[in-house]
């Protein structure tokens, strides 16, 4: 009886922390579709010239809008992009 529980015990604990990392990655996942239509969309609509590569994508990705602005600001500083 005893083993039955703990075993029950563990697959929920590996069940919770598999849904919390595969939500992590959805989120992820949803930033950087936004942040690359945005990319898309300020360059389409402004002509601004921002390159999209991998590191603009990745920093819109994990920081969401606020990546997307240091993408804008650096940019338009000269330091990348």
């Amino acid at each position: 009886m005893f083993w039955e529980i703990l075993a029950l015990l563990i697959v929920v604990f590996l069940v919770i922390i598999f849904f919390a990392l595969v939500k992590r990655v959805f989120i992820l996942v949803i930033n950087s579709v936004i942040g690359l239509f945005a990319l898309i969309g300020f360059n389409f609509l402004f002509d601004v010239g921002i390159k999209i590569n991998f590191w603009s994508v990745l920093i819109t990705a994990i920081g969401g809008i606020f990546g997307f602005i240091i993408v804008l600001a650096a940019h338009f500083l000269g330091i990348a992009f």
